[in-house]
């Protein structure tokens, strides 16, 4: 047996005895050093590898907008799947239901038009009543909340999405999306070597002033530009309007933060190392791209 392992602690009793006041557990066989040389860029760093595989992902969706489109769907499977776990809707709150509140609108938008959109939005409350009125008599009704929460916000953010991809270049909308992405990855590596100031840290412990202003920055930068070169929007509006854009990414994300802390959960799920769950990763553009759909609706927005 290898004795190295241990370690003790001596102490005297005052008469000349020496006796072991603390004994460690035995360390793994593995040295410290030899731990970490065997750390690599990528355990210490899975959130910067996570986001580069997402970014590919998401670059090989959107050759064109069809495939784009079909990824869009196959988020809604995985992040409805997330929202139906985190609130722990079993058999009361059919996970059907998010899939219909989410696909139903976002297949009126992109294949008929965005005035139609009122049909799913009256169609689900309907559906709710009459299955449970007729199905349910214990536990729906705490769960009504949460589950018009998903329908609005969810279902809402996700189809403001299609409907930019559908009215608006493959690559505007492509470069929207990374627009909000490198500013939360800057908020965050900046928030994590600079941050000394906490945000809002009941909600969030982690987020920073610091991190707040740099992926403001670099975020509305980004999008400025996209707006400059991909649309047809004068400058004071392109500059205000990705402000506006960023912000409301930034708000998307302390939201489902707000959530999380409510139901005492870390992250929707653990799919992407260094996020979380693919909720986690998409919850700032559930906000940011309404305010598009927005400022689009009012002419302000020009393709």
């Amino acid at each position: 047996m290898n004795f190295s392992k241990f370690r003790f602690n001596f102490s005297s009793d005052g008469d000349g005895t020496f006796w072991p006041g603390v004994i460690e557990l035995p360390v793994d066989e593995t040295s410290e050093p030899e731990k970490q040389q065997g750390d690599n860029f990528f355990t210490s760093n899975p959130r910067v590898f996570t986001a580069a595989g997402l970014l590919v992902l998401i670059s090989v969706f959107f050759t064109n907008k069809n495939s784009a489109f079909l990824l869009l769907v196959f988020a809604v499977f995985i992040a409805s799947k997330e929202w139906f776990d985190m609130f722990d809707y079993g058999i009361v709150i059919p996970y059907p239901f998010l899939l219909y509140s989410a696909l139903t609108p976002m297949f009126i938008v992109y294949y008929y038009d965005l005035s139609l959109i009122y049909v799913s939005f009256f169609m689900l409350p309907i559906g709710l009543i009459i299955y449970t009125g007729s199905f349910i008599s214990y536990g729906i009704y705490e769960k009504f909340g949460s589950l018009f929460i998903f329908h609005i916000w969810f279902s809402l953010g996700i189809t403001s999405v299609v409907f930019v991809l559908k009215n608006y270049s493959l690559l505007f909308t492509y470069l929207a999306i990374i627009s909000i992405s490198l500013s939360d990855t800057l908020a965050y590596e900046a928030g994590r070597r600079y941050g000394k100031r906490k945000l809002i840290e009941h909600i969030s412990p982690n987020k920073t002033v610091e991190g707040l202003i740099a992926g403001l920055t670099i975020g509305t930068i980004a999008m400025f530009l996209n707006l400059y070169f991909n649309s047809d929007t004068g400058i004071l509006i392109s500059l205000v309007l990705s402000f506006i854009f960023v912000c409301f990414g930034v708000l998307g994300d302390l939201f489902v933060s707000k959530i999380k802390r409510t139901l005492s959960v870390k992250d929707s799920s653990s799919l992407l190392p260094g996020h979380g769950g693919l909720l986690d990763r998409v919850d700032s553009y559930l906000l940011s791209f309404p305010v598009l759909l927005l400022f689009s609706l009012f002419s302000y927005l020009n393709p």
